[in-house]
């Protein structure tokens, strides 16, 4: 009996021992073992969605109303959700390819070209008409679209009704009549059609006149001349049209939307197909104040320096338009998010939060696109990635945030505008 209770303690002994030793031995690596492997927590799920709809949230998981997937969950961890805009993990966004750029103020620089016409130059039109009856006694060699020098000769006509007042202006003239006579006869030969030249060369010759040639007032092509010899005029009948061409016009079909951009700086040169290598500086241009609406174009007409006639009215031409707007806030074009209904950039802050933010736009070119408002110098905005950004921003409810914050600011302003009047 003895025997076994000796054998009983000695086992209770050896089990104390045994278990001191484990205690020694096997604690570090237990305690090792409970840091590298801290309990798991579970996950705030904040709500579920459909990446390809983010606006819509929903209380619970399961099957998408708009696409053929299940609903993601938007865990609490993954971005925040506060007043500036929204937080992304940073990892997210690496792995976005998430790039950043700066607005400046700067220039817009701007280059097109424009299809356009060469033109008869409006302002040097002439309409040469008989202004008295007679006979066309002589037509020189002259046709629709030759070019004449002012003064040449282009018919010669037979005027019968200058006859009798020249034979009385010279009685007057050889009697020595009161000057107020000779004027009154003197008018009536100036509206019987005479040129002042001529009643002077009356004055002078003592001849009657009744033979005259008409001659070109100004250089220019003829548009029109339908006298032959032989026909009679009445003092209505148009003889000939003369048309300048140096300088010519030249008129460009401009968009609507260019037009705020010619200003002091723009430079415009004309060049043609007919005419390879050779370009005509623009001497003067307007913008006419009739628009094409089939087109939405405005007409640009310039002005351009012609002394050899080499551009040629009825030539397709095209107009090079280089222009440097005023300065304005500048960010890459790749920044703009366009809905159609409003355009926006995401911007980032220094705390790390990307913050949707509308934009007016002035002007686009070469990359850039210049701003009217929505943005100041320095701002950081993205320009890869924020597509998936910008459906973050829509997930978490900050674009509308912005629009709220930004009519408060309108409606205040309006009613500073109010107590000052």
């Amino acid at each position: 009996m003895l025997k076994r209770h000796y054998k009983t303690l000695l086992l209770i002994v050896i089990g104390v021992l045994m278990g001191v030793a484990a205690t020694v031995f096997i604690q570090p690596n237990t305690a090792l073992s409970d840091t590298s492997n801290p309990p798991m927590t579970e996950r705030k799920i904040l709500f579920w969605y459909d990446p390809m709809y983010p606006a819509t949230k929903f209380d619970k998981p399961g099957p998408s109303p708009f696409m053929d997937m299940d609903l993601v969950p938007k865990y609490a961890d993954e971005g925040g959700d506060d007043a500036l805009g929204v937080t992304i993990n940073p990892t997210q966004t690496q792995n976005l390819g998430l790039r950043t750029d700066v607005a400046t103020m700067g220039q817009l620089h701007y280059r097109q070209d424009l299809p356009a016409n060469v033109n008869f130059n409006q302002y040097q039109y002439h309409t040469i008409q008989a202004r008295a009856s007679g006979f066309v006694e002589k037509t020189y060699p002259l046709a629709v679209g030759d070019y004449v020098q002012v003064g040449d000769a282009l018919v010669d006509v037979t005027v019968t009704d200058w006859v009798a007042a020249q034979s009385e202006y010279l009685t007057l003239l050889s009697h020595n009549a009161s000057a107020t006579l000779l004027n009154g006869v003197r008018d009536r030969l100036y509206l019987a059609g005479m040129s002042n030249e001529l009643i002077e060369q009356l004055k002078r010759t003592k001849q009657i006149q009744s033979y005259i040639t008409i001659r070109a007032p100004q250089s220019g092509v003829l548009t029109s001349f339908d006298i032959r010899n032989g026909m009679t005029l009445n003092k209505s009948a148009t003889i000939a049209t003369i048309e300048g061409i140096d300088p010519v016009w030249v008129v460009a079909s401009l968009p609507e939307s260019l037009s705020a951009l010619l200003n002091e700086h723009s430079v415009l040169t004309v060049s043609t197909r007919a005419l390879p290598g050779q370009s005509f500086v623009v001497k003067d241009w307007q913008i006419l104040a009739d628009a094409q609406s089939a087109t939405r174009t405005l007409s640009l007409r310039l002005i351009v320096d012609n002394p050899n006639h080499t551009l040629k009215p009825g030539m397709t031409a095209t107009v090079q338009l280089a222009t440097t707007s005023d300065d304005y806030v500048l960010v890459p074009s790749q920044a703009i998010i366009d809905t159609g209904l409003e355009q926006r950039v995401i911007t980032q802050d220094r705390d790390g939060h990307f913050i949707p933010k509308t934009v007016s736009i002035y002007a686009e070119s070469q990359g850039q696109t210049a701003l009217l408002s929505g943005l100041t110098v320095g701002e950081k905005v993205v320009t890869s990635g924020l597509f998936l950004i910008d459906s973050e921003a829509n997930i978490n409810g900050a674009l509308e945030r912005m629009r709220q914050t930004q009519a408060t600011q309108t409606l205040q302003h309006t009613d500073h505008q109010h107590e000052a009047q």
